[in-house]
């Protein structure tokens, strides 16, 4: 591929959207430094009334120096942008109790900044509390974290990270989505009148635990007797007669109970053959893929097309074998209940989310349904397209089995048109039918409507923009923005889960967000610096 045929970088095509993202830079941003959480009054005091190390926000001045932004890290430049004093009282209500011992704790802000430290190093927490008391290296950590004389403990900040609940860490990471927003750094107005785009996607996480058995349910955890579902399906299995299986199935990871298998073959379009084919084509029919033992995460971005990149907003979690039917409902429905200005004109997901339950839901939404095709086994069937009335792309079909054209959406009725323009008058290989619609009356032959379902009352297949058209291509492509979630989280070390638990793992993957979002914030705040001077 020649140099002139390839793609632009995402930095190239914010480079070419300076006003865009000079919003970012420090000329702009300096004056509403620094941004802050935008915390509930309703939230009660912290109930401790002493700690023992004392966070401030020093400032932004180590970003104005001449070198700041090339010499900081990512971590410390964010230090610098934000102020994190407003979550004290939310982290303190969550981690510290009264005591009656008069117990006095390190600032909540300082151990979770701390936190955030070890996980952006991939630090251990030896290793992070080295970093930290180290004379010369760690002067400045202490000082933007707000330690002086004392030092936690490894087992004290791992108690710390351990009270950090999976819901307190889902409203940090909506506390800051808000606190971009308030700041007119997302791209929507404040109004909340742009309708923004939202875009869709899971990601496997192996369990910490190693699998010792891929047929584990909820029953194995369970006291005996129990059935075993790899001997109902042939393989070895376990009994459960001995001793160690009294309480649990001694093939289980009582670590992470909630841990399942999964096969991911890579591609959710594929039709598999229907359950009474026979067993040779059902197994020809499924695609070999990786297995994976662990869980799913599901997140939804906030795209900025124009800036080519996205937000990530807070995410959903289960185990691996949890789809985007069950995860995705309670997650949209949270994210449109606590973000009040969040107007979404499209959603944006592959074919995984091509269920009635996801597509129902976006409908009533009042989006757009850019949703990948799920396809069906009876999809290259030409009669039962005929008798459905569409094909397998969700385009209709007149009577006679041709193909209508798109002729535009309706917004305000939300309903697309379509059209035959008398197509079968240009077809010289089938002979002309006899039909009333190619009478001069009708002078765009046959017409109808589709909306929320195509007329034979199934949605899998219905959509506002016609699949795999040129307008399709161009609106499911702002997709491609938001593909680099999955590495970013795996550069993090969060590809496999660093702890065990369902609720650990969550927490770690939301945590895995806010620190992706605020490199992202980070990226952007260097990119357009370094381009202000070159605007006119």
């Amino acid at each position: 591929m020649s140099p002139k045929t390839k793609k632009p970088t995402a930095i190239q095509k914010r480079a070419e959207n300076r006003i865009a993202l000079d919003r970012f830079s420090l000329v702009e941003l300096g004056p509403r430094l620094p941004l802050t959480f935008p915390v509930s009054p309703d939230i009660p005091p912290s109930p401790k009334t002493r700690y023992r190390s004392h966070y401030c926000y020093q400032g932004p001045g180590p970003l104005q120096s001449s070198h700041g932004l090339d010499d900081l890290s990512s971590f410390e430049i964010s230090l610098s942008l934000f102020d994190f004093s407003n979550l004290e009282p939310l982290l303190a209500a969550h981690v510290y109790r009264p005591s009656a011992r008069g117990y006095v704790p390190f600032h909540p802000v300082s151990m979770y900044l701390l936190s955030l430290f070890r996980r952006a190093r991939h630090l251990s927490r030896p290793k992070a509390l080295r970093a930290l008391r180290h004379a010369k290296e760690g002067k400045e950590l202490r000082r933007q974290l707000g330690f002086v004389d004392e030092f936690p403990s490894e087992s004290g900040l791992r108690d710390f990270e351990n009270r950090v609940t999976p819901e307190l860490q889902q409203e940090i990471v909506a506390l800051q989505i808000e606190a971009l927003y308030q700041a007119g750094l997302l791209p929507t107005q404040p109004e909340g009148e742009k309708k923004v785009s939202l875009s869709f996607d899971g990601m496997l996480h192996q369990a910490r635990s190693r699998k010792r058995c891929g047929y584990v349910t909820e029953g194995c955890y369970q006291g005996g007797p129990r059935s075993c579902r790899a001997q109902e399906r042939g393989k070895r299995g376990c009994r459960c007669s001995e001793p160690a299986c009294a309480h649990a199935c001694r093939y289980t990871t009582p670590r992470d109970p909630e841990a399942r298998l999964v096969v991911y073959s890579g591609s959710n379009k594929r039709a598999q053959p229907g359950p009474n084919a026979p067993r040779e084509e059902r197994q020809a029919g499924r695609p070999r893929g990786r297995a994976v033992f662990g869980y799913r995460s599901f997140a939804g971005q906030l795209l900025d097309p124009e800036l080519a990149t996205y937000w990530i907003l807070p995410a959903a979690f289960g185990a691996a074998t949890e789809g985007e039917r069950s995860l995705f409902p309670a997650n949209f429905t949270y994210l449109q209940s606590r973000f009040a200005w969040l107007q979404v004109g499209e959603v944006i997901a592959d074919a995984a989310m091509g269920e009635q339950e996801c597509l129902d839901l976006i409908w009533e939404a009042g989006a757009l349904r850019l949703v990948d095709i799920r396809a069906h086994e009876t999809d290259q069937d030409l009669e039962a397209q005929l008798m459905r009335g569409y094909n397998e792309k969700g385009y209709p079909l007149c009577p006679f089995g041709y193909v209508l054209h798109p002729n535009g959406h309706d917004y305000e009725r939300r309903r697309s048109q379509w059209r035959c323009a008398k197509s079968c008058l240009r077809d010289t290989e089938r002979p002309m039918p006899a039909c009333d619609y190619l009478s001069p009356q009708y002078k765009h032959g046959y017409t109808l409507h589709v909306g929320r379902t195509h007329g034979d009352g199934t949605v899998r297949l219905a959509r506002e923009i016609p699949y795999d058209s040129p307008a399709w291509k161009a609106h499911y492509h702002r997709r491609n923005s938001a593909e680099s979630r999955n590495s970013a989280l795996e550069r993090l070390g969060l590809k496999r889960m660093p702890v065990h638990g369902l609720s650990l793992s969550h927490m770690m993957v939301l945590l895995g967000d806010f620190m992706a979002n605020l490199r992202t914030l980070v990226r952007l705040v260097q990119e357009a610096t370094l381009l202000r001077p070159r605007l006119s």
